[in-house]
């Protein structure tokens, strides 16, 4: 499959300023920030405690993009590789992360993962990259990971949840944004050779609504509804979802 199969991905992402503008999709204050906010220390206790129990952690960060989640591994990776199709969003990761290994271009056409690993995270992959191209990347990422290794994958458009209903709304719009279902997600994972052990929601309000009512009460409310015992209620009608998979096999 050539670059051009991603649905020009590569090429959306060529330009400087469409670069900028995702990278400000997480600035302060932003829906975007606020999700990873509640996202990100529950990442970093998974791979805290995955370290613990091999005494080490090779981790790779697939589709990297600017560099957001390879800062992040920075605190509990040994060693670090980020791989993005676009020459653009890892000139912004090297900068992000100097010390990780940046890799550009596809990975089911060129030899980009070294590994093995013990770890992989996949963010904001499933929903922006078309469906045929899902699963041979995850098995890919499969092939490079170490027996009995970690996958953290999220989707950040589950279904159903409150943006199932936003999305719908204006139905003049002329492109709904996509959507997963859990059971899609985890049949991708099985199929692709991994055993799913856990998930966590976040976010139980779509951006629709934080851009028309106050944020502030909606945000104090997710972290409440983030926590444990309500969490284990709300997860599964979250916006987003992080799975922790294992590779079997």
């Amino acid at each position: 499959m050539t670059r051009s199969g991603w649905n020009g991905y590569e090429t959306r992402f060529a330009d400087e300023k469409r670069v900028e503008s995702y990278a400000r999709q997480y600035d302060e204050g932003s829906y975007d920030d606020h999700v990873w906010r509640l996202e990100r220390p529950v990442l970093l206790d998974v791979l805290r405690r995955e370290r613990v129990r091999r005494g080490r952690l090779r981790v790779l960060d697939f589709a990297c993009g600017t560099g957001r989640i390879l800062r992040a591994l920075e605190e509990v990776a040994d060693e670090l590789t980020g791989v993005d199709i676009s020459d653009e969003m890892t000139k912004r990761a090297a900068e992000a992360s100097p010390q990780a290994l940046i890799r550009t271009g596809c990975v089911l056409t060129e030899d980009l993962l070294a590994g093995p690993y013990e770890a992989a995270t996949v963010f904001r992959f499933l929903l922006n990259a078309p469906e045929e191209v899902r699963l041979p990347v995850l098995r890919k990422i499969r092939e490079h990971l170490e027996p009995g290794g970690l996958l953290v994958l999220n989707n950040h458009g589950h279904s159903p949840s409150l943006r199932s209903i936003a999305v719908r709304v204006p139905k003049s719009r002329p492109e709904r944004p996509n959507e997963l279902r859990h059971r899609d997600v985890v049949e991708l994972l099985h199929a692709s050779g991994f055993r799913v052990e856990a998930r966590r929601g976040f976010s139980a309000f779509p951006p629709v609504l934080h851009r028309n009512l106050p944020a502030a009460a909606l945000r104090r409310a997710d972290a409440v509804a983030c926590r444990t015992p309500l969490r284990k209620m709300t997860g599964g009608l979250m916006v987003e979802q992080l799975y922790m998979a294992r590779a079997v096999g």
